[in-house]
């Protein structure tokens, strides 16, 4: 009987240690998800490419990237005319040339509608996408200068943004929408100014040429 009740004493010393073992487990599972989920660097273009997409449903972009360097042509159905912005994806600069100044390019930070379509900063992944018939990884942007709300993107992995969702008064808007993407080399001459055009550096556009997608010069 002696060893009968020592060997139950020892089995149910075995089952309370592993019961044990199984609730600290969990309560470390239950502790690791309440953790906020770590942000990353958002990727970044790692190849050249030309694609056209869509700024806040109407208005039309197209898009030629090279280096540190990025191009986008700017058009609104109710809008005469080609807005055009250089940009430097390094400084985070863009010279605008408006179609009433072809002649004058105003240098300034990115303009939200910009932002959205070139990110930088940091953001956590939330799960697999697809965008103008690419794969790509969703976002949620965390720390991304100029964007007015909370935004989640679709990044490809070689880093192009493909389409940015923007919540705004509590209402999700998709801001920027790839139609078509072409990777290869892009011509240089794309990246210079037009020849004879002036420039003039202004601290956030002066308010002169209002986000071309969102606000009101261009809003559709």
């Amino acid at each position: 009987m002696t060893s009968v009740r020592r060997r139950r004493a020892s089995a149910t010393g075995v089952s309370l240690h592993l019961r044990a073992g199984v609730i600290l487990s969990a309560l470390a599972g239950a502790a690791l998800g309440a953790l906020p989920a770590r942000a990353d660097p958002l990727p970044t273009p790692t190849v050249d490419f030309a694609l056209k997409a869509r700024l806040g449903g109407r208005v039309q972009v197209d898009m030629a990237h090279q280096g540190n360097r990025m191009r986008m042509e700017i058009s609104n159905p109710a809008v005469p005319g080609t807005l055009l912005g250089f940009l430097n994806l390094d400084t985070r600069k863009v010279v605008l040339v408006s179609p009433s100044l072809p002649k004058m390019g105003v240098e300034t930070d990115l303009p939200a509608d910009f932002q959205i379509a070139s990110l930088a900063g940091e953001g956590t992944r939330l799960g697999a996408s697809e965008a103008a018939g690419e794969p790509c990884t969703l976002w949620r942007v965390e720390k991304s200068a100029q964007i007015a709300g909370p935004a989640v993107a679709c990044i490809t992995e070689d880093g192009i943004v493909l389409r940015t969702e923007v919540e705004i008064q509590g209402k999700t808007h998709i801001a920027f929408e790839a139609l078509s993407l072409t990777r290869g080399p892009q011509k240089p001459e794309l990246f210079l100014l037009p020849p004879g055009t002036r420039t003039m550096k202004i601290p956030n556009g002066g308010n002169l040429l209002p986000a071309p997608g969102l606000g009101p010069a261009l809003a559709p």
